[in-house]
């Protein structure tokens, strides 16, 4: 279910992949045209989404994502966030002069309700500067490949 962002008070990726499993990824016409080569895509009613195996991404293995930099999707870097153009007053986010309404999607067993942290008002800053293209990097938002072989070396 996703809620407004002014009603979560944090969120963290463990990198239990969950979202992985159950989440229908998205994808832009370019990142359609990136995957393409890989077969695990799919086109329905005109939009591009990564096909799973079963309930699975193809591209996971074990809790990590293959798809690093410039091949992982916005949608897959952005999730739990979801960024629209309109929405519900309480989701409104202003970032660069302009509205924003962001959601976050509580299937996300990390998902903490309650008043937004500061830490959370970074991540959904970062988030946006994602979707709008103004950064690439991720440092806060979705796990990435060193911190999930960080984390799989303590885990372990």
């Amino acid at each position: 279910m996703d809620v407004p962002w002014s009603r979560v008070h944090s969120w963290h990726c463990n990198a239990c992949g969950r979202c992985c499993k159950e989440y229908v990824v998205p994808l832009r016409a370019h990142e359609y045209l990136k995957l393409k080569w890989t077969g695990f895509v799919e086109e329905r009613y005109g939009r591009f989404y990564i096909r799973k195996i079963g309930k699975n991404c193809p591209f996971q293995i074990g809790r990590l994502c293959i798809l690093q930099g410039e091949l992982k999707p916005i949608a897959c870097k952005l999730y739990p966030f979801k960024i629209r153009r309109k929405g519900d007053e309480r989701a409104i986010f202003e970032y660069g002069g302009e509205r924003f309404y962001v959601y976050v999607d509580t299937f996300c067993p990390n998902v903490v309700l309650g008043r937004p942290s500061e830490s959370l008002k970074r991540m959904i800053i970062e988030a946006i500067q994602i979707h709008l293209g103004e950064r690439r990097d991720i440092e806060s938002i979705t796990c990435n490949r060193k911190l999930l072989t960080f984390k799989s070396q303590v885990d372990t």
